[in-house]
Parts: C-alpha cells; structure tokens; sequence
C-alpha cells in the first residue's frame, strides 16, 4: 500500500512538472476547431500539438495560430508535422466551462514532414473573384490528386475526388469568408493554403 502510495504521488509530480512547467513536448501538428473563451466563439479553427500525454492549443505571443501552418523563426511547420516543441503550458476555459490546455511555444523543431510540397505562391491555386470559381494550374492536372476546401470551424464544405481536365471549381453556392484548401495525393497532403472568398461586385 505504501509503495502504491509513493507511486501514485510521484506520477503526479511528473505530470504536474510536465504539464504546468516549461518543458519539451513531442507531437504531431493537427487542425481541429478552438476552445472558445468568448461567446460566440472566435470564427477560427486551430492548430493543436497532438501527443501521447494530451493535446495542447499551440499559441504565439498568446496568440492562437488560426492558419494552416505555423511561421516560427523563418520555418514553416504544417499539419501532420512530427515536431518537438518546447514552451509553457496554462490552463484555458472555454465556452462550455471545460479546461483546455494551451502550450506557448518557445521553440519548434521539425522532427518528420508529410509535406512534400507547399508553395502555390505562384498562383497555382487561386480564387476568380469574377467567375466565383477556384483555379487550378494546368501543372497539377491528371495527377489524382483529391481537392479538399475547410472553413474556419474546421468543417469540409467541398471536395473534388480528381483533378482532371476541369481547371474550375465553382464556390459560387458558398459564402464569404476564408477558406483553408489541400490537395492530396497518396493519403498524403502536398499542398496546403488559404483562400478568400468574397462575392462578385
């Protein structure tokens, strides 16, 4: 009993230090919706470090990373990224009066990527404001990749299995507002980024 005892109060220690501290924390990068802290919430899904222990809202200068990707120091991080993060954990409440836990990094370290590809800068991908359509370059045509659009609250809202001859996805039904894509192929996401959708004047 009193071994059990002993082991019992030193597994709390070791959470309680891992938990509350600053310390090392090893994980992959996810998208899920916020905990909200307002009402209504913040029209903003997040990017969580997902690990063995839990999962932690990932913040900057106490600010949640309401993107597809983190920017740390001139690096850029993406979802299903293995890093290794090292920052300071505080307890959140959210709207329904639940914990959270928020993790503000201090350092990240990419360890693995499943991001082979991620800059459409050059204007692969993009939105026709005129047309109400997505363009897609020719460059990524008869690749089998899959099209996925995701608003902010984290919700699929369109999904093109393939992406063949047809250069133009219609957006025209939904409304305004930033939109996060991806493109897969493979089970794999190659090409993240952001979209703005605003009605033709």
């Amino acid at each position: 009993m009193k071994r059990l005892s002993l082991f019992i109060i030193s597994v709390f220690i070791l959470l309680s230090i891992s938990t509350y501290g600053e310390n090392t924390y090893t994980g992959k990068i996810v998208w899920r919706g916020n905990p909200c802290t307002t009402d209504p919430c913040l029209p903003c899904a997040v990017l969580w470090l997902e690990t063995s222990f839990g999962n932690y809202v990932l913040s900057i200068n106490s600010h949640w990373i309401c993107n597809s990707k983190i920017i740390f120091d001139g690096i850029e991080y993406f979802i299903d990224d293995e890093v290794e993060v090292t920052g300071t954990i505080s307890v959140g409440i959210d709207i329904s009066s639940e914990e959270y836990f928020n993790l503000e990094i201090e350092t990240i370290k990419k360890l693995t990527s499943n991001i082979e590809s991620v800059s459409f800068s050059n204007n692969k991908v993009y939105y026709d404001v005129t047309k109400q359509v997505i363009v897609i370059d020719e460059t990524l045509q008869n690749q089998s990749l899959t099209f996925e659009l995701v608003d902010m609250q984290g919700q699929a809202v369109l999904r093109k299995t393939s992406i063949d001859n047809s250069t133009f996805i219609s957006v025209a039904n939904l409304p305004s507002g930033v939109y996060l894509y991806r493109l897969v192929q493979d089970s794999q996401i190659i090409g993240l980024g952001k979209i703005l959708k605003t009605n033709k004047h």
